[in-house]
């Protein structure tokens, strides 16, 4: 049962993601609200002003079309819980979905340097985390070249975190993608077959 005070830190946590962006929009994209007058290493500098914070976030409001307010008792406590997480945590929970949605490829490796390579780009934990949700795996992959395994694993990651965002109303979704760093897996139009597995494989890393 939750307690008045865990309330309250939600709620006012809610309400700094919709009515304050300014905090955790990440650099290069509140950039692109200075049309390239301002870089992305001076934005860094602008967010830690308590006193610009109001300026930049109706800044950022107006750019990117944020759209109306959404009450947090309107989003499901999952989708709230990813909505309100960092950039850190959004980061890896998109390398935790990437992996389950690469969980057939893991099951299926017989070749000793295929799980070396998996091993090496995920480690043993991840892997072991994947395996356990292959019901939500996407098709098997080619593994080859090994040393973009990881990479590639983390852009399917952000496909289903980006399959996620589009599915939530336009007041959610868009917020939580200014906290990532600009990135066509993320941002681009989301197909098949992540448009039908990225929501619930995000909802699963997250659970």
């Amino acid at each position: 049962m939750s307690t008045a005070p865990e309330s309250t830190g939600v709620d006012a946590g809610w309400d700094a993601f919709v009515t304050r962006p300014a905090l955790y929009i990440e650099p290069s994209r509140l950039a692109m609200c200075f049309d390239g007058m301002v870089d992305s290493e001076l934005c860094a500098r602008l967010k830690t002003s308590r006193r610009l914070e109001e300026r930049l976030s109706r800044l950022v409001h107006s750019r990117y079309r944020l759209g109306r307010t959404v009450a947090a008792e309107d989003v499901g406590d999952i989708d709230r819980s990813i909505a309100l997480a960092s950039s850190e945590q959004l980061a890896e929970l998109a390398r935790r979905a990437g992996a389950i949605y690469w969980a057939n490829s893991i099951a299926n490796t017989v070749r000793a340097a295929d799980a070396a390579a998996f091993d090496a780009a995920l480690g043993e934990t991840l892997c072991v985390v994947a395996l356990a949700n292959r019901d939500l795996s996407g098709p098997m992959q080619p593994l080859t070249p090994y040393d973009q395994l990881s990479a590639r694993v983390m852009q399917d990651g952000l496909r289903c975190l980006g399959a996620w965002c589009r599915g939530q109303s336009p007041g959610v979704g868009l917020r939580v993608g200014l906290k990532l760093a600009p990135n066509p897996a993320l941002d681009d139009a989301v197909n098949r077959p992540f448009d039908e597995l990225g929501p619930a494989i995000i909802r699963r890393a997250a659970g």
